[in-house]
């Protein structure tokens, strides 16, 4: 199992390496093809569109999150009425299922947001467009923490634990600790896939993403690849406080 385990892992580098060789041709015959015909590539005509697209996912999503909200409010009304076992433990899984989709959309819309604000800024600031999303991104910001509202309101009432609008991390850890054990099992198994994938594929995969348009465009994107270093350090470095923690 560990032989095919290692075969697997190094059929894979070598294939990213492969891809990587000619996504990093088809990019230098793309760019010359373009300089050839005069072509400049620039990317701030796309800034609006990102911006606005970015506004419109973040309300939809944020309807999408008070949807399952609501959902799982009605379950755990009928899971606290129903005597039927049956019906009983499904209305128990739909109540917590719907809880734990709402909290996913509503983190979800809340990055949505956050892009639309700083992308329409770059409009009004840099580009001296219009200043209209940048102004309805706000106002979607009030709907987010109306959502936000409604979000821990459930939480109290499903959970019955109550989150601070703005909670610490010790917060949300005693919030994880009040799942019952197969949940907090299922978490710490998601969490480990997670940063695995950020630390290994993800993060990399960006390098390789800004390698490409530093190539394009003809600029260094020094920032982004600091910011993204930044990033695949910090979450290497954050592990020592749990080594030192349980290996005193």
């Amino acid at each position: 199992m560990n032989m095919k385990k290692k075969k697997k892992g190094g059929l894979l580098f070598l294939m990213s390496i492969v891809l990587g060789g000619f996504l990093g041709m088809f990019v230098g015959m793309f760019k010359a093809d373009a300089e050839s015909n005069g072509i400049m590539l620039d990317v701030k005509p796309l800034i609006p569109w990102l911006s606005a697209i970015s506004l419109l996912l973040a309300v939809i999503i944020l309807f999408l999150t008070f949807n399952f909200l609501k959902k799982s409010r009605k379950f755990h009304s009928l899971y606290r009425e129903e005597m039927d076992d049956d019906l009983n433990e499904t209305y128990y899984v739909q109540m917590y299922r719907n809880l734990e989709f709402g909290t996913i959309a509503f983190n979800i819309a809340s990055v949505a947001i956050s892009l639309s604000i700083f992308l329409s800024l770059n409009e009004v600031v840099i580009l001296h467009t219009d200043h209209q999303t940048f102004s309805l991104s706000f106002l979607v910001f009030v709907l987010s923490l109306i959502a936000q509202k409604s979000l821990f309101k459930t939480i109290a009432i499903v959970r019955q634990f109550d989150l601070a609008l703005f909670s610490t991390p010790k917060d949300v850890l005693d919030y994880i600790n009040s799942y019952d054990e197969g949940e907090r099992q299922a978490n710490l198994e998601q969490s480990f896939r997670i940063l695995f994938q950020l630390n290994q594929y993800v993060l990399p995969a960006l390098y390789v993403f800004l390698i490409i348009i530093s190539f394009l465009t003809g600029e260094i994107q020094l920032l982004a690849f600091l910011l993204v270093g930044a990033i695949h350090i910090y979450i290497n470095v954050m592990q020592l406080p749990m080594v030192k923690r349980y290996f005193k």
